[in-house]
């Protein structure tokens, strides 16, 4: 009876949720997010290589990438893609395994988010999820398959360079995941997620109840700025590398390398001849660094903007 009268008022205080923050996929987040992610498909396989090396207890060897022969660029390119399909099918279905979890029944679908960011979905009619549940709807592929490719790389390290590239695709796919997980956080444990009312654009809603006070944690609030700084100083750094790198190869100017190059370890570098001499040379504390210093540069630009908006 006492349980029954608990769950009444629990169900009760529902009744008329409050809208306390409002997420829509716009045009300028698809095109966020499709930046990070093509930057984060190298940062997730850089990252593999690295844990990869690890697991199977050996040193890491010096990488270099030359320039291809198109034909040859066309097969990588193509079996890149069938992995890219594989991995996100599975993606998917992580999504929807973990909804079905919690009693809803998901669809399947693709589409193009503002003619800028292709996506496959996984969605529901309509269904309000608790904070935690929507975590571990958002969160499944990233930890499952992460937990699957680890296991093929320290099991059968024949097929690591496949592992590899599924994960860092997986890890690619995963950034609109990991975005909408870390503004979830931002809120007390008790919130609900739901969509949107009377939108037509993707998003969701974080709902409280009107009698308890469910407001952003200031600290999160900070650290979301931090964050986002950080990502976004890699995420345009990373791009400008990329672009050198590539048009590098296309032209054939010199070998692209990733590993420890006379005891140290570069993130990046651009061997033009023979001799050794390199064009650009990046180390990973000076591109940890700079991801700090942006971070917080822009968490101060936010807090002094935010002091001028309430003057």
């Amino acid at each position: 009876m006492r349980e029954s009268e608990s769950e009444s008022r629990s169900a009760g205080r529902w009744q008329s949720p409050r809208l306390l923050a409002a997420f829509r996929l716009t045009r300028s987040i698809a095109f966020q997010w499709l930046v990070v992610a093509v930057v984060g498909f190298f940062a997730f396989a850089y990252c593999g290589v690295r844990l990869a090396a690890a697991l199977q207890g050996q040193q890491l060897e010096r990488i270099a990438v030359p320039a291809v022969p198109p034909e040859t660029a066309v097969l990588w390119g193509g079996l890149a893609f069938v992995i890219l399909a594989l991995v996100v099918g599975l993606h998917e279905c992580f999504h929807g395994v973990a909804m079905a979890r919690y009693g809803s029944d998901p669809s399947y679908g693709i589409g193009v988010s503002y003619f800028v960011l292709p996506y496959a979905y996984t969605e529901v009619e309509r269904a309000r999820y608790t904070r935690a549940q929507m975590l571990v709807i958002l969160l499944a592929p990233a930890a499952g398959i992460t937990v699957l490719g680890l296991a093929l790389v320290a099991l059968v390290p024949e097929l690591s360079a496949v592992a590899l590239v599924a994960l860092a695709a997986n890890g690619a796919g995963s950034i609109g995941d990991l975005w909408m997980a870390g503004v979830l956080l931002q809120y007390p444990a008790g919130v609900r997620v739901d969509a949107l009312p009377n939108s037509t654009v993707q998003g969701f809603g974080v709902y409280g109840p009107p009698d308890e006070s469910t407001a952003r944690r200031p600290a999160s609030e900070v650290l979301s700025r931090i964050a986002a700084g950080a990502i976004a100083t890699l995420a345009l750094f990373g791009a400008v590398v990329i672009v050198l790198a590539l048009a590098s190869l296309a032209v054939g100017s010199g070998t692209v390398e990733l590993g420890p190059v006379a005891g140290r370890w570069f993130l990046f570098r651009h061997e033009v001849d023979a001799t050794g001499t390199a064009w650009i040379e990046i180390g990973e504390w000076p591109v940890l660094g700079l991801a700090v210093a942006g971070g917080l540069l822009w968490a101060g630009f936010g807090a002094v903007r935010a002091r001028f908006r309430n003057c």
